[in-house]
């Protein structure tokens, strides 16, 4: 009979990877000894399970309760898995209780991406991809989608959506088009990019949609840009100008005609002169671009000195919208370079601060040397402005940070510059390099964080720059129902995140039972407690992405209260006296039996918390108690716990039987021990009836009896003693027992018989032998029925009457085994 009763607390447990669940083991020890229990889990890696404590000592019909949290890796799927919890008992290994437990490990839907690249110079398109990361533990499956605020844009996916496995990522490419203008400059054009990922299989429908977003910037170019305007509005001029002068120039051609000795003259010339007129002229070409990134730098004037005058540019251009020039009709020689513009430091090709740091720039006759690209920094400008808050004492704490949309040093750190905000609500950035995009960052923890993308302009700083200090807004709202399925209002709705706390009650009127918990900070993963008192809480997590209502939160709660009825009898008859006593945890009762009228031998206990396990001892005058353990579980069953009837016994009952041999014939005088660990009572077995035993005056419970004989295996067997039935006859076999078999050779053993002889080994020779034996017709011998594990010497002599022994052996005797003796070989006197 097991001597442990066990219940563990929940059945079914959701546990999200990464965090912990908790389950309760309430034990009570239902011997009449004290006895230790183990608490182990099976299913799961041990590294996952704590058990607190892991072993616990009880006194008889006392109830303790072990915690065991189940903490799971973060990375770990989404599955439904079924471990179990076996409490063992430490004086009875035979003894234990599994229960199994249904680990419901819920699915994370959670989602990041990336924009590669962030921002894009073009013209009629641009083209970005999604990288979408599934950062949860399920399937998920991904839809692109893009919003473009001047509704302008048009957006193509390729592939609409995709299927990503936990971690893992796939890309969505999207291509914007639309909105060019045919005059002006490079706009930018800022589009928020984003997915909405449901999970998918088995997961489906286990989670609410998640929406992740992020912005890039489409840099787009006019159809017509502003060196063609230029281009056409001097051809004009060039035509008007052409059309007046158009007289002068044929009497000047005439008066100022050039011979070909003229020529030949200066194209022999080695002065600087020859660059002016050259007859096989070289080009310069390069690119500018913006030291904080963001692609080509539009309107950097690039001039050509020659290295002897470098006050009058013997070339110069303008950078167009991708940050390119061009600078031809160059004569053969060495040049330098110098790179200049509004709010820029003047730069000497390629890094120089001054012109003896730039580098010569050697140009041939008809050559297109190639430049690599130039990186040039702006002026460091502030940028500075003011943040709003509903409360103005909510600005204490408030952080703005800088970070680079992008970066010329892949291996640089984006975070530009940070600064809190003072407490009238104003900040400043100093030293950001320009020009450059950038992305401003207003955050505080508790507070939804506000992101805005601002341009620098080259030497330009941003003085007047408007933030907001943003509510948190997220939403989890649902509904609360009693165990029959009607709305329960005055119930108190908790989430935390461990540093925000929002509480709201469910309501009481009109859409009773509803309830809307707002201005979550978003993204954040929130603790969510439903209570109210008569009631057991209600524990959840909930994870919110930016911005996300989670409106199917639903929660039943059931009564925290419960009761126990039932009947206490005397071998079935109402007796007076009779008492029942209920503990568990903090509660301790006592009633009375009722033991007349109607209602004799009822007893009940109402009010009793809920969830909970209860010892209830039964007893009275002159009979046995008993003790039995009842669980008051509302999830799993009633809270009202009917029929817990027992019926006492007025007297204590006999344990008997029959002990046996291996041939099935009674066993007299062998030993039978009684045993309940702390009370041990020792019979022989009668020789008349031969082999009978019998205990009496035994009290109920769980019994180890054993049944023994010298040179045999003791046989145990557990006996369970019932209060009102007693105990079944028992019968117990046993083996055969110990001896020792052997021959004796060297005589003729038809015509005469040696004499052998068994001592313990401190008798012999001289003592008293233990037993006797002569051979037969074979010359073999038996010594039976012996104790075993014992040594014994086996001596051989002439005869019964020998006091010297011819040869001698010790040999060890084994329970059970019928052992063989090493053969004699003697010589027997003539």
């Amino acid at each position: 009979m097991t001597t442990v009763h066990a219940v563990a607390f929940p059945h079914n447990v959701e546990v999200a990877p990464g965090e912990g669940g908790l389950v309760t083991v309430t034990i009570s020890n239902t011997s009449k000894v004290i006895d230790s229990y183990q608490v182990q889990v099976f299913g799961l890696d041990p590294a996952w399970v704590q058990v607190t404590p892991d072993r616990l000592s009880l006194f008889p019909g006392d109830t303790q309760t072990a915690e065991i949290r189940v903490t799971l890796p973060a990375d770990y799927p989404s599955s439904q898995r079924m471990i179990s919890v076996n409490v063992v008992s430490d004086d009875d290994p035979t003894s234990f209780h599994l229960s199994n437990i249904e680990l419901l490990v819920s699915p994370r839907a959670e989602m990041s991406i990336e924009l590669d690249p962030t921002m894009v110079t073009g013209g009629k398109s641009a083209t970005f991809g999604i990288v979408v990361s599934n950062d949860g533990n399920a399937v998920a499956r991904a839809d692109g989608f893009a919003v473009d605020p001047e509704e302008l844009a048009e957006f193509t996916f390729d592939p609409p959506s995709v299927v990503v496995p936990p971690g893992r990522n796939q890309v969505i490419r999207v291509t914007a088009q639309g909105g060019r203008t045919w005059f002006g400059q490079i706009r930018a054009r800022t589009f928020t990019f984003g997915v909405r990922s449901d999970l998918v299989g088995s997961a489906a429908g286990l989670s609410e949609e998640v929406v992740v977003e992020t912005v890039g910037t489409f840099l787009q170019r006019p159809r017509v840009g502003r060196w063609m305007m230029s281009l056409l509005g001097l051809l004009t001029a060039a035509a008007v100008f052409a059309a007046v002068l158009s007289r002068t120039f044929d009497s000047v051609v005439d008066e100022a005609a050039v011979t070909d000795e003229l020529i030949d003259a200066a194209l022999s010339s080695d002065e600087p002169g020859g660059a002016v007129v050259p007859t096989d002229p070289g080009t310069l070409t390069g690119n500018i671009g913006a030291a904080t990134g963001g692609g080509g730098l539009a309107g950097v004037q690039a001039e050509l000195f020659v290295p002897g005058d470098l006050t009058t540019p013997v070339a110069s251009g303008v950078t167009d919208e991708a940050g390119s020039f061009s600078l031809s009709n160059l004569a053969a020689g060495t040049y330098k370079l110098k790179l200049s513009g509004a709010g820029l430091e003047p730069l000497w090709f390629p890094a120089g601060k001054v012109a003896s740091e730039g580098q010569d720039i050697v140009v041939g006759k008809g050559e297109n040397p190639p430049l690599e690209p130039v990186a040039v920094g702006g002026l460091p400008v502030e940028v500075g402005g003011s943040v709003d808050a509903e409360n103005p004492s909510d600005l204490s704490g408030v952080v703005i940070t800088l970070v680079a949309e992008s970066s010329l040093d892949v291996d640089g750190d984006a975070l530009v510059a940070t600064v809190e905000v003072s407490p009238d609500g104003t900040f400043n950035l100093e030293n950001v390099p320009s020009p450059g995009v950038y992305e401003l960052l207003v955050e505080k923890p508790g507070f939804a964080t506000e992101r805005r993308t601002v341009v620098v302009e080259p030497g330009e700083g941003l003085g007047d720059l408007e933030l907001s200090l943003q509510p948190g807004n997220g939403i989890v709202a649902g509904s609360v129902t009693d165990e029959r399925g009607q709305p329960l209002g005055g119930v108190t709705i908790s989430a935390t995140d461990q540093v925000v706390t929002v509480e709201t009650v469910s309501l009481t009127e009109g859409a009773e039972g509803t309830f809307r918990v707002r201005n979550l900070p978003t993204p954040g993963q929130y603790t969510v407690t439903i209570s109210r008192p008569g009631y057991i809480s209600e524990t959840r997590t909930v994870a919110l992405s930016e911005g996300q209502l989670v409106g199917n939160f639903n929660a039943q709660l059931v009564p925290a209260i419960g009761e126990i009825n039932g009947r206490a009898t005397v071998d079935g008859v109402p007796e007076q006296g009779l008492t029942v006593t209920l503990t568990g945890g903090d509660v301790v009762r006592t009633t009375a039996v009722v033991s007349q009228g109607p209602a004799a031998g009822s007893f009940g206990f109402n009010q009793l918390p809920a969830p909970g396990t209860y010892t209830l001892t039964f007893s009275g005058a002159n009979v046995i108690p008993q003790v039995r353990v009842i669980d008051v579980n509302p999830f799993t069953g009633s809270p009202i716990v009917n029929g817990v009837d027992v019926s006492l016994s007025p007297e204590r009952t006999v344990v008997r039987g029959t002990v046996t041999g291996i041939n099935g014939d009674p066993e007299p005088q062998a030993t039978v021990i009684l045993s309940d660990g702390t009370n041990v009572f020792t019979f022989l077995t009668a020789d008349e009836p031969a082999g009978e035993f019998e205990f009496s005056d035994v009290s109920p419970g769980a019994y180890t009896l054993t049944a023994s004989r010298s040179g045999t295996d003791p046989v145990v067997r557990l006996v369970n003693v019932s209060p009102t039935a007693g105990a079944p006859v028992q019968n117990l076999l046993l083996g055969v027992q110990a001896s020792l078999t052997g021959r004796v050779n060297g005589f003729d053993s038809t015509a005469r018989s040696v004499t052998l002889r068994l001592f313990l080994p401190e008798q012999f020779p001289n003592g008293d032998s233990v037993a006797v034996t002569q051979t037969d017709a074979n010359g073999e011998y038996t010594f039976p029925s012996l104790d075993a594990p014992t040594t014994y010497v086996v001596a051989v002599y002439v005869n019964e009457n020998a006091a010297d022994p011819l040869d001698s052996v010790a040999i060890e005797t084994q329970p059970s085994d019928p052992k063989e003796v090493p053969d004699f070989t003697v010589s027997l006197p003539s």
